[in-house]
């Protein structure tokens, strides 16, 4: 079964890439090493019919990773700073639900973000990906949430070009390039918008 958010992806490859995600964060968080990232070898279910215990046995250990380790323990990201256990664990959140929508949008009507974690989920994304936001020399781009009065800029300089309004959830979305302009209401010079559409496949590699 394709994942059509992930076409070169099945359900059950779906399955595996969120159960070493969660496999290689868990070592990371363990080893409490900023400098270096974990390097040994990811693990893979024995059969399909093992896959779901395997993803829920990953999913168990990076929960048991962040609860033993303080907020501020080191940890190797990705991204610049911070490079914490809750930087993680705050990342992984965001990469589980979307993952979610995706398996829910194979197999049905997909579910939106919980609020709570799609209004983190803008900030969150905004921020880890802010240099190679940066790079793409942007206007000023508003985005609007409909289902509360929160809102979110990238390049704050001057008024807002561009306006994307849409739940929250669908925002973020957009973000991770599940959605497209066309789930939101634009206002202003789409220009920007669609410069920064283009580019997320690559932000998001």
């Amino acid at each position: 079964m394709k994942v059509p958010s992930c076409p070169e992806w099945t359900l059950l490859d779906l399955v595996v890439h969120v159960g070493q995600v969660q496999e290689f964060w868990s070592h990371n968080i363990r080893e409490a090493n900023a400098d270096a990232r974990w390097r040994g070898e990811l693990t893979m279910p024995e059969t399909d019919d093992e896959a779901s215990m395997w993803m829920r046995n990953q999913t168990e250990s990076l929960v048991d990773a962040i609860s033993h380790s303080s907020e501020d323990s080191p940890c190797w990201t990705w991204w610049e700073e911070p490079k914490t256990a809750k930087a993680v664990a705050r990342h992984q959140v965001q990469e589980a639900e979307v993952h979610r929508w995706d398996a829910e949008l194979t197999i049905g009507r997909p579910n939106p973000l919980p609020l709570e974690i799609a209004i983190d989920g803008l900030a969150e994304y905004l921020f880890v990906h802010r240099f190679a936001i940066e790079d793409l020399k942007l206007p000023h781009i508003q985005f609007e949430a409909t289902d509360t009065d929160s809102n979110w800029h990238i390049n704050t300089i001057g008024n807002p070009s561009v306006t994307a309004r849409g739940t929250t959830s669908d925002l973020v979305l957009f973000l991770n390039g599940r959605l497209s302009t066309e789930s939101l209401t634009v206002q202003g010079d789409p220009e920007g918008l669609q410069r920064l559409e283009s580019a997320i496949p690559k932000i998001n590699s």
